[in-house]
């Protein structure tokens, strides 16, 4: 093991997390002893129990059916009470490297002599065999290092690719995110098709390359375009898996017209279903799978807008796009793959414009909505004998709520407005 000086962790870590001796790996560990900026949540072993990690405040599991555990920005897994050998598992030296709190580097496959600007070095047949899903972490991390991957080992990944079909569809998952969140994600996904990963890990996806050339007319490159769109997107991973899939439902519906047009009709909403077939394959997280699946039935929405729309129309699309406006809005950007400048400028001018309605729109309602009394958050902490906290805001924004509802006059008077706070806070 090496020494070096101590860091800081690339996110705050609780002091109740400290308190187990976490050891940051993978991506973290990379980040602090000078790799890139991370672009997921960081991950750290302890050796502590499941139960105790949960204690932490805050602590949570990470997803249904995870070994991980959540606190704050990190991502835990408990129960590694040796982290070199746990390291050493991982199969790539690279992806084998830990970082305790004082510095001290674990590497116990050498990762260090690979940082350099080469090609990362692809996993072996045994490593392969122990973890299946490693040839996809291989070129997750050529990705996330913005490092070149050399063709031969592409061809010979090819010869043990069908081990993936055993990993984890997790742990396949997560190396998908951390593909995707990469440096180069459009190389990786040509990586991942000439290693043969994406065809047994996506077929999907993989149906779409030369998907153009089956056809009697000639349309767009959808594999090529889908490629653009990944590379295109902001490094966000629910709108990089977004972009990933938002055209593969264009296989099933494409139709050719007796005039000899190409049209793709419904493939937003059947994408959306082919997308919950994928989020529950891979065991998607549900918010993430559910954004995603959102992101895809949307990603049509926003090119529809026009400038001659009214107010109205505006908040309609508004409503519809809900929580998923802004993500929304990346998307279209990113889709935005036309060759011709001057249409590409209008594109993503309209798209620009959009944005900017939408934000006009919300901000002219959020003005307008009623609003509690001034000083009901004071009034609400003297008459509950409540102290100032979370509590208070939540009575205070039920009183909105009310107003908004008509449960509550307009006009409501901080005394009328405690009075309905009361039979809140006395409820069982």
């Amino acid at each position: 093991m090496l020494t070096a000086r101590p860091i800081p962790p690339p996110a705050p870590m609780p002091e109740a997390l400290q308190a187990l001796a976490p050891v940051r790996v993978g991506a973290a560990a990379r980040c602090a002893i000078g790799g890139p900026a991370l672009r997921l949540p960081p991950v750290c072993t302890v050796a502590a129990s499941a139960e105790a990690v949960l204690r932490i405040p805050g602590a949570r599991a990470a997803a249904p059916g995870s070994a991980r555990i959540r606190v704050g920005a990190w991502r835990i897994i408990p129960g590694v009470a040796r982290p070199a050998a746990w390291l050493a598992a991982q199969g790539l030296p690279l992806d084998a490297l830990g970082l305790t709190l004082d510095g001290t580097i674990i590497d116990p496959l050498a990762g260090r002599a690979d940082w350099h600007d080469g090609p990362v070095p692809p996993p072996t047949a045994s490593a392969l065999r122990a973890r299946p899903e490693a040839g996809l972490v291989w070129l997750a991390l050529a990705s996330e290092l913005d490092r070149p991957v050399a063709p031969e080992a592409l061809a010979a990944m090819r010869a043990h690719g069908s081990l993936v079909l055993r990993a984890d569809r997790r742990a396949v998952r997560r190396a998908w995110g951390q593909l995707l969140m990469g440096r180069r994600p459009a190389e990786a996904l040509g990586w991942a098709n000439a290693a043969g990963l994406l065809a047994l890990t996506l077929p999907e996806v993989h149906a779409l390359i030369g998907f153009h050339e089956t056809c009697e007319r000639p349309h767009k490159d959808i594999w090529d375009h889908t490629r653009q769109v990944v590379r295109q997107s902001v490094p966000r991973l629910a709108v990089r898996w977004a972009a990933l899939l938002h055209d593969v439902a264009k296989v099933p519906t494409r139709a050719v017209s007796a005039a000899g047009k190409v049209s793709f009709l419904q493939h937003d909403s059947l994408g959306a279903v082919m997308v919950e077939g994928i989020a529950h394959r891979l065991c998607f997280p549900p918010a993430l799978g559910e954004t995603v699946r959102a992101l895809v039935a949307l990603h049509l929405r926003a090119a529809t807008y026009a400038p001659g729309w009214s107010d109205g129309a505006v908040r309609r699309l508004a409503a519809e796009l809900g929580p998923h406006a802004q993500a929304a809005l990346w998307l279209a950007r990113a889709d935005v793959t036309s060759k011709r400048p001057g249409r590409r400028r209008e594109a993503l001018a309209n798209v620009t414009a959009l944005s900017k309605r939408l934000a006009a729109v919300a901000a002219e309602d959020a003005a307008r909505a009623p609003k509690a009394p001034r000083g009901l958050g004071g009034a609400l902490m003297q008459a509950l004998s409540m102290p100032p906290g979370p509590r208070v805001g939540a009575l205070r924004a039920a009183c909105e709520a009310a107003i908004r509802e008509g449960a509550l006059p307009p006009d409501a008077s901080v005394a009328r407005c405690v009075a309905y706070a009361r039979t809140l806070a006395d409820a069982p």
